[in-house]
């Protein structure tokens, strides 16, 4: 067994797996050891990880749950209060565990300190870009701002709708996305969900909030692209219980990691 750091063994700028390749006749990977695996992540999930189960369905699942948690982590602002309510359904225990689990098998940094090892990046990178039909690939690495100091860190408004735009630009064609939009002429932020329906599948409104003036509307919709790897999530939760559910949950969320007052 090869006990040297990842990145020491790997190309960490790349996806985790790169270093498979395809039996032509089976279309199965093959790894160094000659292993066979039905596609990157059975081999990341039976293979490096050692769980159990080979349904794909199963794997997807708990996949994408990790790759929430690792890109939640990845970005070094998404507070634990808001990883509890919006990942783990408001159990510290669950986190705990879960997140104790990523440490121990090498993909989240030692205790105490924040983000991703080098592997952890590494498996970021491939589950967003392997994802099934149904959720699309998902942009990991969107432009951000580059804050430094002041109410909105100096930046512009050139700066602002720069950025804003090429993240809007990279999720055109996510199953829930969040557009920017000018509502009867107030600033707003609309949830989009394509292909919604069982007859004839339609693009539909999902949810809209009306903000003051365009520099509202554009520090929320930062807020929110920071987390594109939610959308699926949140676009499902408007989707299944209605716009006033994803209201709801997004005051959860802002108000998180808010300390309390005393009164007085």
């Amino acid at each position: 067994m090869d006990n040297r750091a990842y990145q020491d063994r790997r190309n960490a700028s790349l996806p985790w797996g790169y270093w498979l390749h395809v039996d032509p006749g089976r279309n199965d990977l093959i790894d160094e050891d000659g292993n066979r695996w039905e596609s990157l992540r059975h081999c990341l999930w039976n293979g490096r990880l050692g769980m159990p189960g080979s349904y794909s369905e199963l794997i997807d699942s708990q996949l994408e749950f990790m790759l929430a948690v690792l890109a939640a982590h990845s970005r070094e602002l998404v507070p634990i209060e808001e990883r509890v309510i919006d990942l783990c359904e408001k159990s510290w225990t669950l986190r705990a565990h879960y997140e104790s689990w990523l440490e121990a098998v090498g993909l989240l940094t030692e205790r105490g300190a924040y983000g991703l090892t080098s592997e952890g990046r590494a498996v970021l990178l491939m589950l967003a870009s392997t994802r099934s039909t149904e959720y699309a690939g998902l942009p990991i690495g969107l432009a951000s701002l580059g804050l430094t100091r002041g109410l909105d860190g100096g930046a512009t408004r050139e700066d602002r709708e720069r950025v804003l735009a090429e993240i809007e630009a990279c999720t055109t064609d996510l199953p829930f996305r969040f557009v920017r939009d000018t509502l009867e002429g107030r600033a707003a932020i609309k949830l989009l969900g394509a292909r919604i329906g069982s007859n004839m599948p339609l693009s539909r409104t999902l949810w809209t909030i009306e903000l003051p003036d365009t520099h509202a509307r554009d520090r929320l919709f930062a807020w929110i692209a920071l987390r594109v790897e939610r959308w699926q999530a949140w676009g499902s939760l408007a989707n299944e219980e209605g716009a006033q559910a994803l209201s709801e949950h997004f005051l959860q969320l802002a108000l998180a990691d808010q300390p309390s007052q005393p009164d007085g």
